[in-house]
């Protein structure tokens, strides 16, 4: 008889051969297209659905530990948890389609509050922990939420007494009832934690309530319904949010979770990610959940430190995170005198990520395998996911391959596609489309054709084979002189400089060309460089109209809550003089 890993290693083998060779068929065309029909078929079970068999497989597992909260739930426990909660919330007036937000850092009743939304059919918001009020006004408004989930509070972060700064009136307010002239459907708020607050409702009372009811409710949800919404980051106005379907999500969190390795072995996952983003809540939490993963929850917000010695103590066998979040991890751990012990997998997504950080992590973290990722919120999470068997260069070079049952193409100003390897206009069609932003027809049909495919708003080259290679964002592309330059060739090649711990390349305005190119570093402790350093780097490696003339300084970039830089924030303290 086989030993288990010899099966794992056949498996492995079986499916990248069956994706090599849908790939293979379908790029006969000279174009920039390739579909994926996919090495297994869609999977047309809601996401409760998946929940319930895998909690079948899996009973006495631990599903989640929250070491910053010391909890845990067996699969068993977080079922019935989420079951007593969603019935609770129906019993309570919320119906099926009705908004629930989550407005929480990482906890393990966030795991729970999403799990009991998706069984009983409601519409789970996932809203970002630092809103500050106006924002979470604008998504309360825009979503007609009917419930609002909150957590205790942490040293630097209230979440009641803002809530009550936009709600005076729930204090005095019985749950269940309309809180608010300002948000009329709003009826319910949730608090997880200890404290009693007025006008909410305990989670610790709902979690102890009849669950008799969930088969009925979960047969009244079908795959092609809503399950969640996912905010843009709002970077160029307020925030959207995307819906996606029980279809997308199951299946996404199926087909990257293959890709992860999760249904390979018993995978204890260390989140780092916040859980509100899709990295957390599709590419990491459920997609760990649907194939049977332990998640171990390091700590509420992004924390170095808790997470690295998460990977010491608890034997973490694999973590996702953005490339910042590696820039940090890899400068940590060359200062233990180990690598994590039983780290086997590291996926970097979320952001465009350097060749370099990529090598480094496989060779710092001493893992099996290292995996790139590109996807959007408006395609549920992943469009492009490096195969597990795939070469570190192949890796680091590109975002990975095309995802089963997507098809992508890349497409020039007029909308034709461009030859194979040619730059243009990433698009994107498949089952993982979101179903629209939820309120805004118009947005919508600017982002999605009437034939279905996705803008992405991204320059990028596709391989024969069904790989991608990301250039850049369009709206980040700088003019110089009439030149067109993407600024991550540039940065990829600075951050090989064994100095630069970190780069961002911006252009700003020039009276003679229209944009000059400025490099903004974060160097290494006591490092001096200056401009004649950095062309000396790149002569040789990049045309010389792309070598930045300008260099600034930084001991730190601004970044969304989820880890990713935010260039246009640096463009500005570039242009005001503040760098």
């Amino acid at each position: 008889m086989w030993s288990k890993s010899v099966t794992t290693a056949v498996n492995k083998i079986n499916y990248c051969d069956t994706s090599r060779f849908a790939r293979y068929i379908q790029s006969a065309s000279k174009d920039s297209y390739v579909k994926h029909p996919g090495a297994e078929p869609l999977n047309y079970d809601t996401y409760g659905q998946v929940l319930q068999k895998t909690v079948e497989k899996y009973p006495g597992r631990v599903a989640v530990r929250s070491l910053h909260e010391d909890v845990t739930f067996t699969y068993d426990e977080l079922l019935t948890q989420a079951d007593s909660l969603g019935c609770a919330l129906r019993a309570h007036g919320l119906e099926k389609g009705d908004r629930i937000g989550l407005w929480s850092h990482n906890t393990a009743t966030w795991v729970v509050s999403l799990l009991a939304a998706a069984r009983v059919g409601l519409i789970a918001a996932l809203l970002n922990p630092v809103f500050e009020a106006p924002e979470l006004s604008f998504i309360m408004k825009k979503t007609g939420m009917k419930a609002l989930v909150i957590p205790e509070k942490l040293p630097n972060r209230d979440y009641y007494t803002k809530l009550k700064g936009l709600l005076p009136e729930l204090g005095n307010t019985k749950p269940g009832s309309r809180i608010s002239r300002d948000f009329p459907n709003l009826t319910t708020v949730v608090n997880t934690g200890n404290e009693k607050l007025p006008g909410t409702l305990s989670y610790q009372s709902l979690i102890t309530h009849n669950n008799n009811d969930v088969s009925k409710y979960c047969n009244e949800i079908k795959y092609e319904d809503g399950c969640l919404l996912h905010l843009t980051s709002g970077t160029t106005g307020d925030p959207k949010a995307g819906l996606d379907s029980h279809l997308g999500i199951v299946n996404n969190t199926y087909f990257s979770g293959v890709r992860n390795t999760f249904n390979e072995y018993h995978h204890k996952v260390c989140i780092q990610v916040p859980l509100f983003h899709a990295l957390g809540s599709i590419i990491t939490a459920l997609a760990g959940i649907q194939h049977g993963s332990t998640l171990v929850l390091a700590a509420p917000t992004y924390n170095i430190q808790a997470n690295l010695d998460t990977l010491y103590a608890e034997n973490c066998t694999s973590i996702t995170g953005t490339p910042t979040m590696y820039v940090d991890m890899l400068a940590q751990v060359q200062t233990r005198a180990s690598p994590p012990p039983s780290l086997k997998f590291a996926l970097a997504a979320g952001a465009p990520c350097s060749p370099l950080i990529i090598r480094n992590m496989q060779k710092y973290l001493n893992v099996d395998t290292v995996g790139c990722l590109y996807g959007l919120t408006e395609t549920t999470a992943a469009v492009f996911q490096s195969h597990p068997g795939d070469s570190i260069d192949l890796v680091a070079e590109t975002v990975g391959h095309v995802h089963d049952h997507c098809e992508v193409k890349v497409i020039d100003d007029n909308g034709k596609p461009v030859p194979m390897g040619s730059e243009g206009e990433l698009c994107t069609r498949g089952y993982n489309n979101m179903m629209g932003y939820w309120d805004e027809p118009e947005k919508t049909r600017q982002t999605i054709t009437e034939d279905g495919w996705v803008l992405t708003g991204d320059k990028f080259k596709l391989t024969e084979d069904g790989y991608g290679i990301i250039v850049g964002r369009l709206k980040d592309i700088i003019i110089r002189g009439g030149e067109n330059i993407a600024p991550k060739e540039i940065e990829d090649l600075l951050n090989t400089h064994p100095d630069i711990v970190e780069s961002q390349v911006v252009g700003v305005a020039d009276e003679r060309l229209g944009e000059e190119l400025c490099a903004v570093l974060r160097v290494r402790e006591g490092v001096t460089l200056t401009t004649d350093d950095i062309r000396r780097h790149c002569d040789g490696r990049l045309a010389k109209f792309k070598i930045p003339r300008m260099l600034k300084f930084t001991d730190e970039f601004p970044k969304t809550t989820s880890g990713k830089i935010q260039k246009f924030k640096v463009k500005d303290l570039v242009e005001k003089g503040k760098i």
